[in-house]
């Protein structure tokens, strides 16, 4: 997937604004919403996900051309579901991420980057141009449950089973309640995870495997069967991740598609192999099949447990395979 940047033009876009107030960022340090609206933005303050989708069909309807989403990864996923999969807008508008949630890692590598990054910049540049656009696709999922049953089809930019969901309910357990968020949590969780895995060889640990079984299918009908045990499968259109890691390297569909990484589970040489796969250059990554990573049209999953998707939970039935696959392009404003 390679990354498409052109100027913001023409100035004179309406602003809309969707905005979690019960944010972690967003509780400490309210915006001036007020100000916004006095300046012609549209603001829409949802009070919870299922809002998220009628308020931005409002947005839709008077016009606004870029919404700036301030909140968290799950405000993201939220906004990206009903513009990508419930057509919030007859057109995906540009979109502005702005940090304002526990971990943010999507606006980490596709927020609005300009100084400062504020509602008040975006505004700016909203009505008098310039900034940059950049183009990205998101994953698209389907066949997922939810605690109330089936879900629909889900749009974000982070994947993760197995082993990603242990490491996220730990870190909600013992970090996130004690108020440790951004990269503090994220390098406390994986430091004394890691400690453990390397030490212990306990069944129910957090690298412990699980069944799963990925097809991996290309636009020209070619498929790769990959089958477990795994201890991690992740998946993600974000370029760089949490810490800023980045564990894709996989060859296969150029352009449009899915990067998928998968660790085989016991994971071989652990402590020799956990820096080249978050951070390992070209040439310098973990060998197969101990470790798989591949970029595909679309990714079947048949799998039992729990998934993720940009932090929100989910379950997976091996009876239905899960489907990943990449929506269009999305402009995102990122300074």
């Amino acid at each position: 997937m390679s990354d498409a940047v052109e100027k913001l033009s023409p100035p004179g876009l309406m602003l809309g604004v969707l905005i979690n107030m019960h944010s972690r960022r967003n509780r400490k340090r309210p915006p001036d919403l007020a100000g916004l609206r006095a300046g012609g933005a549209h603001v829409e303050a949802p009070a919870d996900e299922a809002d998220v989708e009628p308020a931005l069909r409002r947005m839709a309807a008077a016009g606004v051309d870029l919404v700036a989403v301030h909140g968290g990864d799950g405000t993201v996923l939220s906004a990206l579901t009903a513009i990508l999969c419930q057509n919030a807008f007859p057109q995906p508008p540009i979109l502005a991420l702005l940090p304002g949630g526990t971990t943010n890692m999507t606006a980490a590598d596709i927020g609005f980057a300009g100084q400062p990054a504020t509602l008040a910049r975006v505004a700016e540049i909203a009505a008098n141009g310039g900034g940059r656009l950049l183009q990205r696709e998101a994953l698209l999922l389907e066949n997922a449950a939810s605690a109330d049953g089936a879900a629909p089809p889900q749009a974000g930019m982070f994947f993760g089973a197995i082993g990603i969901c242990r490491a996220i309910a730990f870190c909600r357990r013992h970090l996130h309640a004690r108020g440790v968020v951004g990269g503090p949590a994220a390098w406390l969780t994986l430091g004394p995870l890691l400690l453990k895995a390397m030490t212990s060889d306990k069944p129910d640990g957090v690298l412990a495997g699980a069944a799963a079984r990925l097809t991996v299918r290309q636009a020209d009908g070619a498929a790769e069967t990959l089958d477990g045990p795994w201890s991690v499968l992740m998946a993600s259109s974000l370029r760089k991740l949490a810490l800023g890691s980045r564990p894709f390297w996989g060859e296969g569909a150029s352009g449009h598609g899915v990067d998928v990484t998968c660790v085989r589970a016991p994971p071989f040489r652990l402590w020799r192999m956990i820096w080249p796969l978050l951070f390992g250059k070209p040439g310098k990554r973990p060998p197969e099949p101990h470790y798989v990573s591949r970029r595909a049209g679309t990714i079947e999953i048949a799998y039992t447990g729990a998934v993720t998707l940009d932090g929100e939970m989910y379950a997976a039935n091996a009876a239905t395979p899960l489907r990943l696959s990449a929506s269009p392009p999305v402009r995102f404003l990122v300074g």
